[in-house]
C-alpha cells in the first residue's frame, strides 16, 4: 500500500502536470506571519515539497472536532451525487490555531491550495483526472470538486493533498449511462442520524460492503439540537447543556462546526470513504434559530449554504429545473447556492437502464394556495419537474425501476378510528386520520393525485426510501388499501385487487433518534418523575423503557389491521436499508443493529422481494431468506491510518 508520503507525491506531481498543460493561473497560498489583520504573505514551495510552515500538534485551547491524526484532513474525504462521467469529491482542511477554532487564519492561512487526483486503482498507477483548487474562510476551509471526463459504470479512488501531507484514500463509482450492461444495482438507506443518541455503527456495517453504487439518505443527515432522551454519547463524554455542540446552533460557523462534529466520528468517516453518498436534507437539516447573543436570525437558506459546502452534493441550476450545469474545470470549486437558491435541493441522477434515482424535496416548496392538488405538498414548480422526470425516466430513457428519496413517509398510517390510544401515547399529531400529517398523510388529495398520475401513465414500478418517522416500515403504495381494491402479495406474481399498486416504499428506521418504544417511555418517566429523563437515566433504561416497548408492540400489531399495505411495523430497533436490484426484481433488506453501543454485529431481520411490473412486497420467509450479495466486489479504499483507541479532537 502506498506511504502517505508517496500519495502525497504523486497527487501533486500529477497536480503540476495538469496545470502546466492547462491556461489556468493558480493562486499559491499566502501566509501570514502575523495578526488576523495582517496583509503579509509568503509562498508555498514547489509542488512536491513539504510545507514546513504549519504546526500539526494540538493545543489544548483548541477545541474543535477533528480526527488528530489525519490533520489537515481532519474530517476525511467523501464522494457524491455521482453521475456518468463525473462525480463530486470532497474534503476539508483543518489546522489548529491556539487563539481557538473561529480565527480568521489559522496559524497565519489566508488560503491554502490543494491537491487532488483520482485514479482506477488504489496504488494510484493510473491517475485518470487531478488538479489544484483554493480554498478559505469564505468556503469554511472546504473542498469540493466536480471530477468529470470519467468512464460510466466504474471503480475509482481518489485523494487530496495539501500543507505536506495527503488524506486518506477515497473510493467511489460513476453512475451507468444508458445501454451499458448492468446486471445488478445496489443501494443502501439510511436517515436520522443522531450523533448524541447512539454510536454511528450502522455507517461501519455500510462502509465494510464492497459491492454498493450509491447510499441514500432521506433527511435529518446532522441535527441542529439534542434530544432529552437518548443523551448516549453525552452520558459517556460531555454533559454541559451549554456546551457548543450539545446545544442548537445559533450562526454559521456553529452549523458548520455541526457537520465537523458529524465527521469526526470515525464510522461515518469510513462510509464517507467507501461510497458515494446522495442526501435528501430535512426540516433539522435546514432549521433556523436565532443568535442569542446577537439576536441575529440564522435562517433555513443560511443552514442550506452549510450543507451546499460541507457535503459531497451537487447543487442543480438556480433556476428550479433540477438539472446540472456543466462541471467547473479541474483546478475550481463547485460554487455553493446562496440564499433561496440554496433551498433548491430537488434533483436526479439517471442510473443508466436500470434505474433513476430521485430526490424530492416535501418540506420547503408546500403552497395551499397552488392551483394542482399535488403542488399543495410539493409547489407547482417542483411537481411539473417531477411529472416531467417521470414521464421521461418510463417512456424516453425506459428505466426499468424509479427509487423517489423521499423525507417523511409517503404511505398512510391510519390512526383514529382503529388505533384510538395514539392521541394518548403521541398527542396532537395523532389526532388527524394518519399519524403523520406533516408530510403526505396531511395532504391526502396530493398523495391521491400522484398515486392517480402513477397509475394513469404506467408508471408503477417505483421504489419509496423514506425517511422521519424512526421505525421500520414496509408498504405497497396505493390509495385505498382495504379490499377489493388491494389484496397484498400472497405469491409470486404479486398483489390483486381492482386497483394498481404504484410502488413500494421502506423507512428504514434511524440511526439514533428515538422510536417510538423511546417516546412513550419518555413521556411515562416524565409524568411519573416530574423531571426530564437525563436526571436518571438508568430508571428511565429499567423501569420505563419496557413499559414502552410493551405498549409500541401492542400498536405494532394492530396498525396492520387498520392499514392492509402496512407489511412490516418495527417501531423500537434500529439500522438501514439496502435495495438489490436486477432486471426484473427489486429485493428489501432491513438490516438491524444493536444499539446504541458500539457493535460489529447487524442482523437480516426482514427481506421482501418485489416484482417488476406489478409491484407489491412479497416477504421471505426466515428460513428462506438469503443476504443478497452483489455480482461486484470492489478492492476497498485502504483504512485510515487511525490509533488504536480513536480520540477526536473535542
Amino acid at each position: 500500500m502506498l506511504s502517505r508520503r508517496e500519495l502525497l507525491q504523486l497527487i501533486m506531481s500529477s497536480a503540476a502536470l495538469t496545470a502546466c498543460g492547462s491556461d489556468t493561473t493558480l493562486n499559491p497560498k499566502t501566509v501570514d506571519g502575523g495578526s488576523d489583520n495582517s496583509d503579509g504573505g509568503g509562498e508555498v514551495p514547489e509542488p512536491g515539497e513539504p510545507d514546513l510552515n504549519v504546526d500539526f500538534t494540538v493545543p489544548d485551547s483548541w477545541d474543535y472536532p477533528a480526527v488528530e491524526a489525519l490533520l489537515p484532513f481532519g474530517h476525511g474525504v467523501a464522494s457524491g451525487d455521482p453521475l456518468a462521467d463525473r462525480v463530486i469529491l470532497w474534503t476539508r482542511i483543518t489546522v489548529p490555531d491556539e487563539r481557538g477554532w473561529r480565527v480568521e487564519a489559522p496559524q497565519g492561512l489566508r488560503e491554502v491550495s490543494v491537491y487532488w487526483a483520482i485514479a482506477t486503482d488504489p496504488d494510484f498507477q493510473q491517475i485518470v483526472g487531478s488538479g489544484e483548487v483554493v480554498t478559505d474562510r469564505q468556503r469554511d476551509w472546504t473542498v469540493k470538486i466536480d471530477a468529470a471526463g470519467l468512464a460510466s459504470a466504474t471503480t475509482y479512488y481518489y485523494a487530496f493533498a495539501a500543507l505536506g501531507r495527503s488524506s486518506p484514500i477515497g473510493r467511489t463509482r460513476t453512475a451507468p449511462k444508458a445501454g451499458d450492461r448492468v446486471d445488478d444495482l445496489r443501494i443502501a438507506h439510511a436517515s436520522c442520524s443522531s450523533y448524541w443518541n447512539m454510536d454511528f455503527h450502522p455507517y461501519a456495517r455500510i462502509a465494510e460492503r464492497n459491492d454498493l453504487d450509491l447510499f441514500c439518505h432521506a433527511g435529518d443527515y446532522v441535527y441542529e439540537f439534542v434530544d432529552s432522551k437518548g443523551w448516549y454519547r453525552a452520558r459517556n463524554d460531555r454533559f454541559d447543556l451549554d456546551y457548543v455542540d450539545f446545544r442548537h446552533w445559533h450562526n454559521r460557523d456553529e452549523c458548520c462546526r455541526r457537520y465537523a462534529l458529524y465527521y469526526s466520528d470515525p464510522d461515518l468517516l469510513r462510509a464517507h470513504q467507501s461510497v458515494a453518498f446522495a442526501i435528501m436534507p430535512d426540516q433539522h437539516d435546514f432549521d433556523d434559530q436565532e443568535d442569542p447573543e446577537t439576536g441575529v436570525l440564522f435562517s433555513q437558506s443560511d443552514a442550506a449554504e452549510v450543507f451546499w459546502l460541507w457535503t459531497p452534493s451537487r447543487p442543480p441550476l438556480p433556476d428550479g429545473s433540477g438539472e446540472f450545469g456543466p462541471p467547473p474545470a479541474a483546478n475550481e470549486q463547485v460554487a455553493a447556492p446562496a440564499g433561496e437558491q440554496a433551498l433548491l435541493d430537488y434533483r436526479y441522477l439517471p442510473y443508466g437502464d436500470l434505474a433513476d434515482v430521485v430526490l424530492i424535496d416535501i418540506r420547503r416548496f408546500r403552497d395551499d394556495s397552488a392551483a394542482s392538488e399535488m403542488g399543495k405538498l410539493l409547489g407547482d414548480r417542483q411537481t411539473e419537474w417531477l411529472k416531467q422526470l417521470l414521464l421521461a425516466s418510463a417512456n424516453t430513457r425506459q428505466a426499468r425501476f424509479r427509487i423517489i428519496v423521499n423525507q417523511i413517509n409517503m404511505s398512510q398510517l391510519g390512526t383514529t378510528e382503529s388505533i384510538p390510544f395514539l392521541e394518548t401515547l403521541f398527542g396532537s399529531e395523532a389526532t388527524g386520520p394518519e399519524l403523520y400529517t406533516n408530510g403526505w398523510g396531511g395532504y391526502i388529495a396530493s398523495r391521491r393525485e400522484f398515486y392517480g398520475f402513477l397509475r394513469e401513465q404506467g408508471i408503477v414500478d417505483n421504489i419509496v426510501f423514506s425517511g422521519d418517522s424512526h421505525g421500520w416500515f414496509a408498504h405497497d403504495l396505493i390509495e385505498d388499501p382495504s379490499l377489493p381494491s388491494y389484496v397484498p402479495a400472497i405469491a409470486d406474481n404479486g398483489p390483486a385487487g381492482t386497483l394498481q399498486t404504484v410502488g413500494v416504499e421502506l423507512v428504514p428506521s434511524s440511526m439514533g433518534r428515538p422510536g417510538g418504544g423511546e417516546v412513550v417511555a419518555g413521556a411515562l418517566y416524565e409524568a411519573a418523575e416530574g423531571g426530564p429523563v437525563h436526571d436518571d437515566y438508568e430508571t428511565f433504561r429499567q423501569r420505563y423503557l419496557p413499559l414502552g416497548e410493551t405498549a409500541v408492540r401492542v400498536l405494532e400489531g394492530v396498525a396492520p389491521l387498520a392499514n392492509n399495505n402496512l407489511r412490516y411495523f418495527n417501531w423500537r430497533t434500529y439500522g438501514y436499508g439496502l435495495t438489490h436490484l436486477t432486471d426484473d426484481r427489486h429485493v428489501m433488506e432491513l438490516w438491524e443493529v444493536p444499539a446504541p453501543v458500539r457493535s460489529d454485529e447487524q442482523t437480516l431481520i426482514r427481506q421482501f422481494d418485489n416484482r417488476r411490473g406489478n409491484p407489491g412486497l412479497l416477504e421471505r420467509g426466515p428460513f428462506s431468506r438469503v443476504a443478497t450479495v452483489g455480482l461486484r466486489q470492489d478492492l476497498p479504499a485502504p483504512a485510515p491510518e487511525l490509533p488504536a483507541v480513536f480520540t477526536p479532537v473535542v
